[in-house]
């Protein structure tokens, strides 16, 4: 933070005075050294080596990024002639023929490609994965393992290895074996786990209601998040019993596990889980809302958050019959989109600016109310990506980094987002040719050419 700035206002009856100030004060310095980490801070996987058996999956390549930014060493193993992935992208926008979701996920890892047919492809591998901590199987279920690099023949030529499998359905169940040649996707992963059928408006027109899928990939994310989890829990259990493990993510359980509380609102409700549209399953306002200029987020479904609300657009008449969150639950979608009608109609006499404002402004008075009874309305603008980029705030937390590729000009990327004080993520590089490390590593580790 620039010395011009302001200090951070900090809502907070139990920090006051002098205290607060050098409270705030030390931690401003530790914000800095978040946000510039010094040289010698390493991260928490330094001299831990990672195997990425590559063959499009995003999944596999996600976990793999964020494990070297976490300090590891990455050996991305491809074919000789690449990896598939290579040529996914939006639009077919690519740079020099690589596609830009490969060339951000590529960050900090060396790439040797590895002809796996072969004999000396196979030996290599073999070699590399008895002193390896990690490998991170990427191809479809059992094939790593019919050509005898698979789980149950690494473990015993190094017991200690973590070996990470990612596929759509995973390496058991009959469905996992009748279904182990199909591609992984983002898109097959939420039509599987049912997460398309529960997004979108039903108010809308076929064939705009139903299905729709996440305007990202959600279910590549969720399970390259929890192959990575996975990953460091399995090493936390080496650290204490020296013993390594497999490690199984099907990317379809991963986008269906995270859907919880949808889950249990069916089981509660005794009714099949309904398309509810701009209604959450159990709370009320939060949502998406349209204003004069855009859409603002509004957040207001505790009690005294929803009277709040009421209070700041005039609409205090609306209480009694909405009073508690039980009134607003979307047991009935009809019944509550009585109440949703007014909300619209007065959000829209506003602009996203005028809204936040006022809610904002409300809420630091809110806050120096003891019982808390004024509630604390949240009212934020929507906000459109290039907006997300040219925000202030994402920059000073770097949220966004601009790297040199070699041979492929600057790009900029998105930072995994964990701010560490002591063991900073870093991106130190991205690589993208096909390759381009493989005479230094083979040489290396004294692999057969």
């Amino acid at each position: 933070m620039k010395s011009s700035e302001k200090s951070p206002q900090v809502f907070s009856k139990h920090m006051t005075g002098k205290k607060t100030q050098e409270h705030l004060a030390n931690f401003e310095r530790l914000l800095s050294e978040m946000i510039d980490p010094r040289p010698d801070k390493t991260g928490s996987l330094e001299n831990i080596r990672v195997l990425e058996v590559s063959s499009a999956n995003y999944p596999a390549t996600i976990c793999a990024s964020m494990l070297g930014e976490l300090g590891a060493e990455v050996l991305k193993i491809e074919p000789p002639e690449g990896d598939p992935a290579r040529e996914v992208t939006p639009y077919g926008v690519n740079i020099k023929g690589v596609g830009l979701p490969f060339l951000m996920e590529n960050r900090n890892k060396r790439n040797i490609t590895m002809d796996l047919s072969t004999e000396t492809g196979r030996a290599n591998l073999k070699k590399l994965a008895g002193g390896a901590d990690v490998l991170i199987d990427a191809m479809k279920p059992g094939e790593l393992d019919a050509i005898e690099a698979g789980y149950r023949h690494l473990s015993d030529v190094n017991p200690s290895l973590i070996y990470v499998a990612v596929s759509p359905f995973g390496h058991f169940t009959s469905k996992a074996e009748r279904c182990r040649d199909i591609p992984d996707s983002d898109l097959t992963a939420q039509a599987e786990s049912g997460f398309s059928m529960l997004i979108g408006d039903p108010r809308e027109p076929e064939p705009y209601n139903y299905p729709l899928r996440a305007g990202i990939w959600a279910a590549s994310y969720m399970s390259g998040a929890l192959a990575t989890a996975g990953t460091l829990t399995a090493l936390l259990h080496r650290n204490k019993t020296g013993e390594g493990q497999m490690v199984d993510i099907a990317t379809n359980d991963a986008i269906s596990a995270w859907q919880g509380f949808s889950a249990v609102w069916g089981f509660t409700m005794e009714q099949p889980r309904v398309r509810i549209g701009n209604f959450d399953w159990g709370l009320y306002p939060y949502g998406y809302y349209k204003a004069k200029d855009g859409y603002v987020t509004v957040c207001a479904a505790l009690d005294h958050d929803f009277r709040g609300l009421l209070k700041i657009l005039g609409r205090w008449d609306l209480e009694d019959d909405w009073k508690f969150l039980f009134d607003r639950l979307t047991d009935d979608p009809e019944k509550l989109q009585e109440l949703e009608t007014e909300i619209e109609k007065e959000i829209a006499k506003y602009t996203c600016d005028e809204l936040f404002r006022k809610t904002f402004e409300y809420g630091i008075k809110a806050t120096r109310d003891k019982l808390r009874s004024k509630g604390f309305p949240i009212v934020v603008e929507t906000k459109l990506p290039h907006q997300v980029v040219e925000e202030k705030h994402w920059q000073i937390r770097k949220s966004f980094q601009e790297v040199d590729v070699p041979g492929f000009g600057k790009i900029t990327i998105p930072a995994s987002p964990p701010q560490m004080s002591e063991s900073p993520m870093r991106i130190k590089w991205i690589k993208g040719t096909i390759g381009e490390d493989d005479e230094e590593i083979y040489a290396q580790y004294g692999l057969e050419k």
